[in-house]
């Protein structure tokens, strides 16, 4: 059974203990809610499936409520008690329905994969402590400039620097029938750190720092998938310039940086370096 249909038969089965208790449902319109939910830094990162039903039932009215420049994706699937539609969003725009809907409780499951989210407008999200992209020249002066990687960009080189610098684990994680070929590769402006005492942490760092590890070029959407379901929502897609040791190329390409929490996170000396699929 893949992601989506568990995701599917759960929400499936919330709405079924939950006939017999029918609201009135309406979108407040006129006024803001009583009390406003506030925004954690996790909420900018943490990524849900909504089901589209009730008052929630298209793409365009979630854009609405939460105000944004774009419709989110939307799921499709077939389960195992019937068929059923959801909606990728951010944690943010789910405080947005929240906050915009009375007496009617929506449909949430977290879903816990590495957020990814390139602006079409600017360099955001890049890795480097140096890096403003709110300056002028790190932002589109017109629609015709596009900054790479875009979101939807396939193939898209990656740098790893733990467990996926692995050909056996790479190959393992995204099905491929043979092992991968990684080019040894460095990035700058980033610094390793571990969290959780054994798991390494790529974070921001100046421009100077170097931090070294592997290159692989990822095929499609299915590949990526499964790389962020992998690092979990720890960590988030950024972009950044990778040097290719062998060839000495330079390549606009992605990593994973960890989201930085202090509390659990520890400096390190050295500089090297779940779940199916949703349809």
């Amino acid at each position: 059974m893949d992601l989506l249909t568990e995701l599917e038969n759960l929400a499936l089965e919330a709405e079924n203990e939950n006939e017999s208790n029918i609201l009135e449902t309406g979108l407040v319109h006129s006024h803001r809610p009583t009390t406003q939910l506030k925004a954690q830094r996790c909420d900018y990162t943490t990524t849900y499936l909504v089901k589209l039903e009730g008052p929630l039932n298209s793409p365009s009215i979630i854009q609405q409520i939460a105000g944004l420049l774009e419709r989110p994706l939307l799921k499709r699937g077939e389960g195992e008690l019937g068929d059923a539609s959801f909606c990728l969003i951010k944690g943010t725009t789910r405080l947005a329905i929240l906050s915009a809907f009375s007496n009617y409780t929506p449909t949430f499951i977290r879903v816990n994969m590495a957020d990814k989210h390139l602006s079409n407008y600017s360099i955001s999200p890049s890795l480097g402590s140096d890096i403003d992209t709110t300056l002028p020249h790190n932002r589109a002066p017109s629609t015709n400039q596009i900054f790479l990687p875009t979101q939807n960009q396939y193939p898209v080189w990656y740098f790893f620097y733990g467990t996926l610098t692995d050909p056996e684990t790479l190959a393992r994680k995204i099905c491929l029938p043979v092992l991968p070929v990684l080019q040894q590769a460095t990035v700058k402006g980033g610094k390793m750190k571990m969290w959780g005492g054994k798991y390494k942490a790529l974070i921001d760092g100046p421009s100077s720092s170097v931090v070294n590890g592997w290159a692989y070029e990822v095929n499609s959407e299915e590949e990526e998938e499964q790389l962020r379901y992998y690092e979990t929502d720890q960590y988030e897609v950024v972009r950044c310039e990778i040097h290719i040791v062998d060839s000495g190329d330079i390549v606009k390409g992605l990593t994973f940086r960890f989201i930085d929490d202090r509390s659990r996170v520890r400096e390190t000396i050295s500089a090297n370096p779940i779940a199916d699929q949703i349809e």
